[in-house]
């Protein structure tokens, strides 16, 4: 008989644990690490936010999905050595993800566990990104400019996938609010989310096909050198096609619990 409670008991933790649930918000700074960014620049954080849901699974495991609005941007300016590129962007970035987390303590509100640990995550994640810049005011679309003159096959797209990783801190000051902190990056798979890659195309070519903003945003070297004339040439390197680019999130979590987890030890 007495076996027969320790199983119920067991069964009924585990249970527990699967039932616990949250639903939260993050609010924290954006930034991204690219051609236009060859260090992160602080500069250059952005507002970010969102919402999660998490399922703790037992102490240890949590399943975390959740959508996220960033903002991102970069430019030349920051950076001696490529001021004379001057080439500059921002985007907003819309962002699915499912992560998992390892909590390093056993966390709970039980008596044996703890109510704060670190942890770490990994996912994946799915996000859309639409790089612009502006002239005297004017905002273009860079993916519809095409400034670097690219093949229909061999456009960017703009839907996207990404490996979401990195490390946190949750603390549960009551029985169903906890707050936390949270550091994370993105590795992509795409080096345009600044718009730049490869090489200068024929400017001529560009601006018969694509029109004279196109050129001009392509290679706007012209606003800065001393000739206030274009000074790139056809196949001369305007990004590094061998570095992918990155983004990253700093948030403040706040979460509320709608089922303690439950101990069987209790």
């Amino acid at each position: 008989m007495r076996h027969i409670i320790v199983f119920i008991s067991l069964l009924t933790s585990t249970f527990s644990f699967a039932q616990s649930k949250e639903i939260g918000i993050h609010i924290g700074a954006s930034n991204y690490h690219g051609d236009l960014a060859q260090n992160v620049v602080l500069g250059e954080s952005h507002f970010s936010g969102g919402l999660f849901y998490r399922h703790n699974f037992n102490q240890y495991w949590t399943w975390k999905p959740s959508i996220s609005i960033m903002h991102i941007s970069g430019d030349d300016e920051n950076f001696e050595e490529y001021r004379l590129r001057n080439l500059s962007f921002y985007s907003d970035i819309y962002e699915v993800s499912n992560v998992v987390e390892f909590n390093y303590l056993p966390y709970s509100k039980e008596v044996f566990h703890q109510n704060r640990t670190f942890y770490t995550f990994l996912g994946i994640a799915a996000f859309y990104f639409n790089p612009k810049t502006q002239i005297n005011g004017t905002e273009y679309e860079l993916h519809a400019i095409n400034t670097e003159n690219l093949e229909s096959d061999d456009k960017y797209k703009r839907f996207q996938i990404a490996i979401p990783f990195g490390v946190g801190y949750k603390y549960a000051f009551n029985k169903n609010f906890l707050i936390g902190c949270e550091l994370g990056w993105r590795k992509t798979f795409t080096d345009y989310l600044d718009d730049v890659s490869g090489y200068y195309p024929d400017l001529e070519e560009l601006q018969e096909v694509a029109g004279a903003n196109s050129r001009l945003l392509s290679d706007r070297s012209w606003e800065v050198s001393e000739t206030k004339m274009q000074v790139y040439e056809y196949g001369d390197q305007r990004g590094d096609p061998s570095l992918l680019d990155w983004y990253m999130q700093a948030s403040i979590t706040i979460s509320y619990r709608f089922t303690p987890i439950r101990c069987w030890a209790n």
